[in-house]
């Protein structure tokens, strides 16, 4: 199924999030600090434009779960991104592999879910 048109710039985003991650988990005892400067602002905004766009959706979704988890990886997310422990391998293996199984879910479940909802209702806006 091809992606809504709302959908295709978060899809985008996402994109260059799974390719941080990638870089992330070959090496994270690396130095991420250039990652994370350039990313940061990016996934925060990012994460913002979800909320917005899929506030009025949820009830329609009536799917809960699906909703607390986007709420809950979103708040861990924004906490891991205030309080970076660059120099934590462990850290930043663990923060790579939530952001990418975050948008992997977004991708292959929420997205899916909602562009039901958006095909029939026409453009959210």
């Amino acid at each position: 199924m091809k992606r809504h048109p709302l959908l295709i710039p978060l899809s985008q985003d996402h994109h260059h999030s799974l390719a941080m991650c990638a870089r992330i988990l070959r090496d994270p005892a690396a130095d991420h600090r250039a990652d994370f400067a350039k990313q940061k602002d990016d996934l925060l905004a990012h994460f913002a434009e979800e909320e917005a766009l899929f506030a009025p959706w949820w009830d329609k979704l009536a799917q809960p779960a699906m909703q607390r988890r986007f709420e809950d990886e979103h708040a861990l997310l924004r906490q891991m991104l205030a309080a970076p422990q660059f120099d934590n391998p462990g850290w930043m293996k663990t923060f790579a592999e939530i952001l990418r199984g975050h948008a992997r879910f977004e991708e292959r479940e929420l997205f899916q879910a909602f562009q039901e909802i958006l095909g029939e209702e026409g453009e959210a806006t």
